[in-house]
């Protein structure tokens, strides 16, 4: 006799689950106990809905792709509740019952051709076709986005143990493109921006766009991450000799990163994310972390405020910005445990080794361009 597999009855319907992220963007919902507190539970249900089948995809991929890259690095992560709000804030249409990526994991490969390799394969699986036979994907990699951002994704459907199908999205990048979003994540947690949702300061937009046109000139050279550091300069300048738009780009970024002090700034954020860590690790908990970084020094100071003394942490934060107004060398900023936690488990290496994206910056910056007076000049020397 055949045995049939029930499955289980949703715990809430699609039009709850609809409703509740409705409810969760309007002003003031927290205030309303009651109702904030119904629409969350609902919220966390739909997300660990998403937990089974997110694991199915996240060993798909590590059965897959090492067979194409050995070196590839993998992470996984449920959406984070902030961004699970901004998002349905971001855009009208998003509901949180069809959210395509609140279960996310991420496959970071060696180089270009690597990963037109994983998504060929990844292509293959019949996870990422609809019923037709249609794949949901985006190559951010050939048409990157407004905001520079590469990679490839792709959106699957993958059952948990009930069989209920959820969608979870799948990122390949590769180390260089994921550098690039590790230090525009950073510089959003530091400076209170949102260039990842493509809001924030012009100029920072401007330097990470730009930043995104050299990194792709540099993955266009053959075996580009197998070279030796003074080769990786040498091959990128011969690259941006054969281009004047090669080269108007690279004076671009070398202008825009003198202009709003890119480099000082991120070894400055590195050694202060480090510090914010371990102050965590000894504090644990919910609430908020004031940093206080100077540039110059390259020293970091961070102040701990448990969440019920969110007032308290404002005001100190008020005075220490007045203080910053006046030294162009200090930056503050008042960030939650909770982001650094969120940064650190979607860019674990970035804890590990900080450097990368600043040493393929000083590519850029140590080339010699030829400027609007005709002289060929660059930011900095280049240290064999």
């Amino acid at each position: 006799m055949a045995i049939s597999m029930k499955r289980s009855k949703r715990k809430y319907s699609g039009k709850q689950i609809i409703k509740a992220g409705e409810k969760l963007i309007r002003e003031n919902i927290q205030d309303d106990e009651k109702a904030f507190s119904a629409a969350m539970d609902i919220l966390s249900y739909w997300r660990f809905n998403h937990e089974e089948p997110l694991d199915f995809a996240f060993k798909l991929l590590q059965e897959l792709i090492p067979k194409k890259d050995n070196t590839a690095i993998f992470a996984k992560r449920l959406k984070r509740y902030p961004s699970i709000i901004a998002k349905l804030k971001r855009f009208d249409k998003m509901k949180l019952k069809n959210m395509q990526d609140i279960g996310g994991c991420r496959a970071i490969v060696s180089n270009k051709k690597k990963l037109q390799q994983v998504v060929r394969e990844l292509r293959k699986r019949p996870e990422f076709k609809n019923t037709e036979g249609k794949i949901r994907a985006k190559n951010y990699v050939d048409k990157p986005k407004e905001d520079g951002y590469r990679g490839y994704h792709l959106v699957g459907q993958f059952s948990n143990k009930e069989g209920e199908k959820m969608d979870i999205e799948v990122q390949v990048r590769t180390v260089l493109q994921h550098d690039w979003a590790t230090a525009l994540e950073i510089v959003d947690l530091f400076t209170g921006q949102a260039l990842k949702s493509n809001q924030g300061d012009k100029d920072w937009k401007v330097f990470f766009a730009s930043v995104s046109e050299q990194f792709a000139i540099m993955e266009e050279i053959h075996m580009f991450n197998k070279l030796s550091d003074q080769d990786k300069f040498t091959e990128y300048l011969k690259e941006l000799n054969k281009d004047d738009q090669h080269m108007s780009g690279c004076r671009k970024t070398q202008d825009y990163c003198q202009r709003l002090n890119v480099i000082k700034k991120l070894n400055a954020f590195a050694v202060s994310l480090k510090f914010v860590d371990t102050k965590l690790g000894e504090n644990g908990g919910r609430g908020y972390v004031l940093i206080e970084i100077n540039t110059e020094k390259n020293t970091g100071k961070a102040t701990m405020f448990k969440e019920e003394n969110s007032a308290e942490a404002e005001a100190m934060y008020t005075e220490v910005e007045k203080a910053s107004a006046k030294d162009k060398h200090l930056v503050v900023a008042l960030v939650s445990s909770t982001a650094v936690g969120g940064i650190k488990e979607a860019y674990p290496n970035y804890f590990a080794d900080s450097t990368d994206f600043t040493k393929y910056l000083h590519l850029i910056c140590d080339a010699q361009v030829k400027r609007k007076d005709g002289v060929f000049s660059n930011l900095f020397n280049w240290k064999k």
